[in-house]
């Protein structure tokens, strides 16, 4: 079965059953075609990721089935991240669900379809956030590129750099976050993107090195690892 948001579980929390085996799409890349005249063939050209969606044909059982459909609307169109418990080292990010109209079965048993609209790719499930202290190497374990968060600890103004991206940052106070995912520079929750300057920073599967300023005291790092 399937986990919502790391502990709404389908089977105990909201009474539903996998009706059929599960439907997934895999992390698929967006391309362009490009006709040249006169050239043989077309020019591809890469735009991006294209979302994942995955398919749950699911039953509810239960004494007030629709009650219990309620329940699952609730829980299925405003949960953030879905898990199986076949797969429990990912976790896949929602963006969006879709659920089909409910069909009573029986008085005690109704079905219905969804489908997740996620991110692209799957999510490494129990990773701990990177802590360094002075420049030295990580290692990203996924398959394809990170976007990790960087919350910067220091003063004035510093830098750090991996991967070839250098970020300056000009710190008033205490630390900077700088999210990859999102692009954007922040101190808490207020936008700091005037304080940055440089590309927000992914990276690459395999081993990194990280170099630190001097004025950085420490960098943490929500690594984000994730496979195609």
């Amino acid at each position: 079965m399937f986990t919502l948001d790391g502990t709404i579980q389908a089977r105990r929390d909201l009474n539903l059953h996998l009706a059929s085996p599960i439907k997934m799409s895999p992390a698929s890349r967006v391309v362009e075609q490009i006709v040249v005249p006169g050239r043989e063939g077309t020019l591809t050209r890469e735009q991006g990721w294209a979302d994942r969606l995955i398919t749950l044909d699911l039953i509810i059982r239960s004494q007030d089935v629709m009650g219990a459909w309620r329940k699952a609307i609730t829980a299925l169109t405003s949960a953030k991240q879905l898990a199986f418990r076949h797969d429990t080292g990912v976790f896949y990010q929602i963006k969006s669900a879709t659920l089909s109209e409910l069909t009573r079965v029986s008085p005690m048993m109704g079905q219905f379809q969804t489908t997740l609209t996620c991110d692209p790719f799957a999510y490494l499930a129990g990773v701990e956030n990177i802590v360094l202290t002075k420049s030295g190497n990580i290692t990203n374990p996924g398959n394809v590129l990170a976007r990790p968060v960087f919350t910067v600890y220091g003063s004035g103004r510093v830098f750090f750099e991996t991967n070839g991206y250098r970020v300056d940052l000009k710190i008033d106070s205490d630390h900077l976050t700088v999210d990859s995912s999102l692009m954007e520079c922040r101190k808490d929750q207020v936008a700091q993107n005037s304080s940055m300057t440089g590309p927000f920073p992914t990276i690459r599967p395999g081993k990194s090195h990280v170099q630190l300023d001097p004025g950085v005291s420490q960098l943490v790092i929500e690594p984000r690892w994730r496979n195609q």
